[in-house]
């Protein structure tokens, strides 16, 4: 698989088990060749950070330049 594929199987999946809400990527933008930058979404009376280290635990590994930015709620 890809970056972009193994991101998106893992971050989907943090979605279907309610970790998180939703997520976007900078994926096929002109900002990707900095490095990838997630926004997250968590469920709403989440403890932001430990979402914050669950997606960035669930990540380790795939990029040297991961930056995890959670989203208002």
């Amino acid at each position: 698989m890809t970056l972009r594929g193994d991101v998106n199987a893992i971050l989907n999946r943090l979605v279907r088990e309610g970790v998180i809400s939703a997520f976007q990527t900078n994926f096929g933008t002109p900002a990707e060749a900095f490095g990838v930058h997630i926004i997250i979404t968590p469920p709403s009376a989440s403890d932001r950070e430990a979402v914050r280290r669950t997606v960035g635990q669930a990540l380790d590994g795939l990029s040297e330049q991961v930056t995890i930015t959670v989203k208002a709620t």
